[in-house]
């Protein structure tokens, strides 16, 4: 198995996660930008590793925003 499937199998467990309202969808999505990088950074592609490094930033935010406490 390539590291692009398990990018992606973590991405779509993410949105399964994040549909039914689960914050620890964030985390795996991380996770899979995080892999996805990775792939980008072996094979050299610097605009792949551009997007996938911003999402990863997207979803770092995201998770930070769900988890943080809410001000009353």
């Amino acid at each position: 198995m390539t590291l692009g499937w398990i990018g992606n199998i973590l991405i779509l467990l993410a949105l399964v996660c994040l549909g039914r309202k689960w914050s620890i969808g964030w985390l795996f999505s991380i996770l899979g930008n995080i892999v996805w990088c990775w792939y980008a950074i072996r094979l050299q592609m610097l605009d792949m590793l551009a997007i996938d490094g911003l999402t990863l930033l997207l979803a770092s935010y995201n998770w930070w925003a769900w988890t943080r406490p809410k001000k009353s």
